[in-house]
């Protein structure tokens, strides 16, 4: 019997020095979640997630790093509502819609502003602009909205549109998470 309790004592005690698993961790506004499937959301402070459509627009926004994405319970993440879906972070890339031959740069929101020729298109991203394009899938164009075209490189500013929406809340208009305040 002593032995019994011995290893009773010995079990809780290493029990209690094991590492907590990331299941256990719940969500807060502002981090990049997913549950037991790739999907990754970021959770708003508006108390909804929001869906990366595609993995470019997720890259816009993070690039190759996925080691902030924490791992909640699925249990969990169906009770934070859906809000809708992140929209490509502005100034980073240009987009074409696959059935519209017009390039588009993007503003804070999901504006989508055509730059009407070429010459303004390399004046603002370079000689190289045409491989700064990605193709959106027509389904998300809903997800955008249309701003005024861009006939001048003074129209525009993509490090000026990327310095001022640096997170996915400000491009959402949301309030700032409480780890940021």
């Amino acid at each position: 019997m002593k032995s019994f309790i011995t290893s009773l004592a010995i079990l809780a005690m290493l029990a209690t020095t094991m590492p907590v698993s990331a299941a256990t961790v719940s969500a807060e506004p502002g981090q990049l979640i997913k549950g037991s499937l790739s999907t990754v959301y970021y959770y708003g402070t508006d108390g909804k997630r929001y869906v990366f459509p595609t993995e470019k627009t997720y890259k816009s926004w993070y690039g190759e790093d996925f080691s902030t994405v924490v791992t909640i319970p699925d249990s969990e993440l169906m009770t934070i509502p859906l809000g809708g879906n992140v929209t490509y972070r502005p100034g980073v890339k240009l987009i074409k819609i696959t059935t519209d031959p017009k390039t588009y740069a993007i503003s804070q929101g999901g504006t989508l502003r055509w730059i009407e020729t070429e010459e303004v298109a390399i004046a603002l991203y370079g000689s190289d602009w045409n491989t700064k394009i990605d193709d959106l899938p027509d389904p998300f164009f809903v997800n955008y909205r249309i701003g005024s075209s861009i006939a001048e490189k003074g129209d525009y500013n993509p490090n000026g549109e990327r310095s001022t929406t640096l997170y996915i809340w400000q491009d959402k208009s949301m309030t700032a998470p409480a780890s940021m305040q």
